[in-house]
């Protein structure tokens, strides 16, 4: 039992430590939100099916992306030197690649006859 409560322990560190790590980054002046992917997320953010995000709704805006970046979240490391308008660039550049969310079935309802 012990062994699983520290296997248990272990994890949920790690799983937060992206949080507390910083990446010392920092685009060129007037990059596009492409190049700045292509430099700082591209080695963990691979593209799917023409696809680079799957984000919820709720965060599909620049200002939850632009504080995500920011700030890190869970291991994701936070990214301080991306700053103004590359950080604009970057947020609206993921929200373009974001996997658009699949129709929930049960909105759609038949014509009944």
């Amino acid at each position: 039992m012990r062994r699983l409560y520290m296997l248990t322990a272990a994890t949920a560190i790690a799983a937060t430590t992206g949080c507390s790590v910083s990446n010392d980054f920092t685009p060129v002046a007037g990059n596009t939100g492409e190049e700045i992917f292509s430099n700082a997320c591209i080695d963990c953010h691979a593209p799917q099916d023409g696809y680079i995000f799957d984000i919820s709704s709720e965060k599909a805006n620049v200002e939850t992306l632009s504080t995500i970046i920011s700030k890190g979240e869970m291991l994701m490391p936070a990214f301080p030197n991306i700053q103004g308008a590359e950080l604009t660039a970057i947020s609206e550049f993921v929200i373009a690649k974001n996997r658009p969310e699949a129709a929930d079935e049960s909105d759609t309802t038949e014509a009944s006859e």
